[in-house]
């Protein structure tokens, strides 16, 4: 057991593991999860969300050497971190970890990339710290539980700001004591509550997690302080975030760091989307849309369709009544109605107020039920669609696509995808320009 204080095991531990010969297995599941996110980023930079935050950033933003991507801007690293930030968590398409209870490339990404476009950093390199971020988001989601995220924090943040501050660190070439001050800097910066989901605040502090992490990395470097015991002191992160010390393991932060990266865990490492909305929505989706291929089901055929989950995920997707297209991405109801009417889930579904107050799936909405299931598995749902000709037909999905190693989305779904999103902000000649670059990791 570590006598140290934590923050500072825990920086040590990240800069060993930076340091360490990584398989090549774990490059490549980083560079795909790098190019997935830089997509939903592309496409997300579009969205009005995006837009207004670059209008009330730009005007007094300083300009520097880093992209806001899907634009022509370079700003300094900061106003960067926070735009690009915000943008790759703005359609919500982005990955998802079960360690951490939320998504881990949104909250590590866009801080490096700032770092590594200001200092002129190849990709080998942003490819390290990227997997040393997610191996601090893992570490630390496995650390604190799930009782941040049953609690109303959004694990996204409030546990991904350390991952961010873990890659920045890592590019600034922090030392020791330096990272350890910048995640005591970036323990008083978490943030972030589940009330916001579905509204364009829920990414908009994935923004502002990139951006204080990075400023936490930069004011550590300079010289900065933080509490030596941020995380164990008895009205530290721990106490704040996780009720107490008695609810953590700070084991898996304090000891050594030396098995499989866990970007590599077949169940819980990364969880790539093929639907743009509420990661919870996924199993559920696939089973609607599989009943629906196999039966030749039409919206005007059904009487009922009745969803099962379990109690972890209820909360988040039980919106029988989203007020907008953003708010639908939360929504049980409108999602399997979509589904039902157009045999497929886009991104336009929850943008386009058309397709929001579409006649065909306002009249399916009262007929999907939500309920919590007796299955253990939390990452699971039953399906039951009964016709109106009185047919029954059922689905369990243990599952989602995308979510386990065993369950992949396809290298061609996964490029259909990024090329799909980059189009909204490229020419479709620079959208397989840029995917050809990205597969050779030229990120600059």
């Amino acid at each position: 057991m570590s006598t140290l204080p934590i923050s500072l095991a825990f920086a040590r531990n990240i800069l060993a593991f930076s340091r360490r010969q990584l398989p090549e297995a774990a490059f490549a599941r980083a560079r795909s999860a790098i190019i997935d996110t830089l997509g939903v980023t592309l496409a997300g930079s579009r969205h009005e969300g995006s837009a207004i935050l670059r209008s009330v950033i730009e005007p007094t933003a300083a300009l520097g050497k880093s992209r806001v991507l899907g634009t022509d801007l370079k700003l300094n690293s900061l106003d960067a971190a926070l735009l690009n930030g915000q943008a790759a968590h703005m359609l919500d398409y982005d990955d998802s970890n079960s360690y951490l209870h939320g998504h881990p490339s949104v909250a590590i990404l866009p801080a490096a990339l700032a770092v590594a476009d200001e200092r002129g950093i190849e990709g080998p390199a942003l490819l390290q710290a990227y997997i040393t971020g997610f191996e601090t988001v893992a570490r630390l989601g496995s650390a604190v539980g799930r009782r941040q995220y049953t609690h109303g924090w959004h694990p996204t943040t409030t546990i991904g700001i350390f991952g961010a501050v873990a890659a920045a660190g890592v590019l600034l070439e922090l030392d020791e004591a330096q990272l350890a001050t910048a995640l005591g800097i970036a323990a008083s910066f978490a943030a972030g509550i589940k009330s916001n989901f579905g509204s364009m605040t829920k990414p908009l502090i994935v923004g502002h997690a990139n951006r204080n992490a990075l400023l936490a990395a930069l004011l550590a470097k300079n010289g900065h302080t933080a509490g030596a015991q941020a995380f164990e002191h008895p009205q530290g992160y721990f106490a704040v975030f996780n009720g107490g010390p008695e609810t953590v393991a700070p084991q898996f932060l304090t000891e050594d760091w030396t098995a499989e990266p866990r970007i590599l865990d077949r169940e819980k490492g990364v969880k790539q989307k093929r639907y743009p909305c509420c990661f919870a929505l996924a199993p559920l989706l696939d089973g609607v849309l599989a009943l629906r291929a196999e039966h030749g089901l039409r919206p005007d055929d059904i009487a009922s369709v009745a969803i099962g989950v379990h109690a972890i995920r209820f909360p988040h997707i039980n919106v029988p009544q989203p007020v907008d297209p953003l708010a639908g991405k939360f929504s049980t109801s409108y999602t399997v109605a979509r589904a039902l009417v157009e045999g497929a889930i886009t991104m336009e579904d929850f943008e386009d107020q058309g397709r929001f107050t579409d006649a065909r799936t306002r009249a399916l909405m009262p007929k999907v039920s939500l309920s919590i299931y007796g299955h253990h598995n939390p990452s699971g749902a039953t399906v039951v669609i009964q016709t109106l000709a009185g047919r029954v037909h059922e689905r369990y999905v243990e599952a989602a696509v995308g979510t386990t190693h065993d369950l992949p989305l396809t290298a061609d779904a996964l490029k259909r995808k990024f090329l799909d999103c980059a189009e909204r902000a490229l020419t479709p000649a620079a959208a397989q320009a840029l995917l050809q670059r990205l597969e050779q990791d030229q990120y600059a």
